[in-house]
């Protein structure tokens, strides 16, 4: 089998199938595996087809010998199809779809189908959408905060995703807004080049933008973008295309989305609900055995007597490859908030949903002592 678009790796992976060879799309990883599939792929070594778009090697492809080909996230014309399905059976884009517009949830089932494994790929959408789900609601939508993503050109001008691709439809699902000024632009493309003359369509509550340090550096000196109050309140995503969750984002598929709900989430609610998001990390600063003190201390009760106990907590944290607290959700009342987290040995949940108070002292989250010495207790390093 041969995945001859940009993303299949990620569910003939998720299915238990190493790839004879898998076209690159971009970030250069090893196998063209992004982090979030290296467990499925194990010792697995597909080969890494190096093709543009438009620019397919059917030589090399029949070479390979393939017995499938998956094509439904490649843009492939009619006769492309036509000379791939000489090689080998292609499974295409549905029809239903634009190019590169297939769900992740159809894109599954339909490679599961394919490969004689429908059972399998609809348990794995049915898990995922459930995890997309209590995300959504654990957050509370984000208030339905508008959003947009832009890539600059580099000409003054930007791509601006359409509301109808994979990102964009999976961020709608947990609850963000794609604004009706915007689609009423892009319309039904995937993609649309928006004039430097029209940036204030991507003052949103949350825009995500493309962009290195170096990039990011010239937009903050831009006239034209510190006027937009998404700029001027910090509400932007700065993200690399070497990023994980830029990559994670562009490929939105049953694999990158659980690592889109860890890791890009907590972003989202940074820009949309800060004052939840510095509980929330003040909280995993100060139970992470491996934090620095000197960033713990401001928030935790009577630090000035405890550094001693967070050593020892530390040094128990190594035995079982460090100690850390993953907060999923902030409820604030007053100067309370009221953080649920789960307990992480070595970085693999060991307890889930549970609860515990952080107090608002002075403008700074502050873990009480009976707090901390209390779990430092159930870690059996007690305080001294």
């Amino acid at each position: 089998m041969i995945t001859v678009g940009f993303s299949e790796q990620d569910p003939v992976l998720a299915l238990g199938v190493i790839p004879v060879a898998i076209r690159e799309w971009f970030g250069g990883h090893p196998h063209a595996v992004w982090p979030w599939g290296l467990d499925e792929l194990g010792e697995g070594t597909p080969e890494v087809l190096t093709m543009a778009y438009g620019d397919l090697n059917y030589e090399l492809l029949a070479s390979l010998s393939p017995d499938l080909m998956i094509a439904t996230h490649a843009g492939i014309t009619e006769e492309e199809y036509a000379l791939l399905s000489a090689i080998a059976p292609t499974l295409p884009e549905p029809a239903e779809f634009p190019a590169f517009g297939v769900s992740w949830q159809d894109q599954t089932v339909l490679i599961g189908t394919a490969m004689g494994l429908a059972e399998e790929a609809e348990a794995l959408v049915a898990e995922t959408t459930s995890a997309v789900e209590a995300t959504r609601d654990r957050h509370g939508g984000f208030g339905g905060a508008t959003f947009a993503w832009a890539n600059p050109t580099g000409d003054g001008t930007y791509w601006v995703v359409g509301a109808n691709t994979p990102p964009m439809r999976l961020l709608q699902d947990l609850g963000l807004t794609y604004p009706d000024e915007i689609a009423a632009v892009v319309g039904d493309l995937d993609s649309y080049e928006l004039s430097g003359e029209r940036i204030e369509l991507l003052d949103v509550d949350v825009l995500i933008m493309r962009a290195s340090p170096d990039q990011q550096a010239v937009f903050e000196d831009d006239p034209l973008w510190t006027a937009l109050e998404v700029m001027a309140e910090g509400r932007i995503l700065w993200l690399d295309t070497s990023d994980p969750i830029y990559g994670a984002l562009s490929f939105t598929t049953i694999l990158s989305i659980d690592y889109l709900l860890e890791e890009l989430t907590p972003l989202i609610m940074a820009k949309v609900y800060p004052e939840q998001a510095a509980a929330m990390s003040a909280w995993a600063i100060v139970f992470d055995s491996n934090a620095e003190w000197a960033l713990k201390a401001p928030h935790i009760e009577d630090s000035q007597n405890l550094e001693e106990s967070n050593e020892n907590y530390r040094a128990g944290g190594e035995t079982m490859g460090g100690f850390s607290l993953r907060p999923t959700q902030a409820v604030i009342e007053g100067d309370v908030a009221t953080i649920t987290y789960d307990v992480l040995f070595g970085g693999s949940p060991a307890y889930t949903d549970l609860q515990g108070v952080i107090d608002l002292v002075d403008g700074t989250w502050v873990v009480s002592r009976d707090t901390y010495c209390g779990f430092l207790a159930q870690a059996r390093t007690p305080c001294g």
